[in-house]
């Protein structure tokens, strides 16, 4: 099962041309953001987090030639903040669009974005675009325990109710 971050224009209401601006970013480890860094930030307009790879690795090889390693070594290090942006690149993508006028509107889990999509969509329409405790979309209906009442600890179903 994959995790997928789901972004929708917060300025307007829930239509059929919002529909086709929801974003859904899978929450994974980017392979591409790992291998090329500064050519995957630059491809997604990720200029700020770009210029802190930048000042990273110069910083880096520069400390590496200070302290007499030759510039293999410094390249090597550098492998370490490219390891950071292909774990958190889901994440910087998702800060961006939330920078750029989208809400974060849940996690949809699914085996893959249709999936993704059709869970997320079915009750999309229905609900209001700004309820902050609605459960997210593809989540089943929750209900939790109060410990005090019914001697449960934990997130349990009520007893003798499905």
């Amino acid at each position: 099962m994959a995790t997928f971050l789901v972004f929708e224009p917060a300025d307007q209401a829930r239509t059929q041309a919002a529909a086709e601006r929801v974003v859904f970013l899978r929450e994974k480890f980017s392979f591409w953001a790992f291998l090329l860094t500064p050519f995957w930030l630059l491809r997604y307009r990720l200029w700020l987090a770009f210029l802190v790879w930048l000042v990273v690795f110069v910083a880096i090889n520069l400390l590496g030639g200070w302290l007499g390693f030759g510039p293999f070594a410094g390249i090597a290090a550098s492998f370490f903040p490219s390891l950071l942006f292909g774990m958190e690149a889901a994440n910087l993508r998702g800060k961006k669009l939330v920078r750029k006028g989208y809400r974060d509107a849940g996690v949809v889990i699914a085996e893959d974005i249709e999936t993704a999509e059709r869970r997320f969509f079915e009750t999309w329409k229905d609900a209001p675009a700004t309820t902050p405790k609605a459960s997210p979309p593809g989540y089943p209906e929750m209900k939790f325990a109060v410990a005090a009442e019914q001697n449960v600890i934990g997130m349990f179903p009520t007893p003798g109710q499905r």
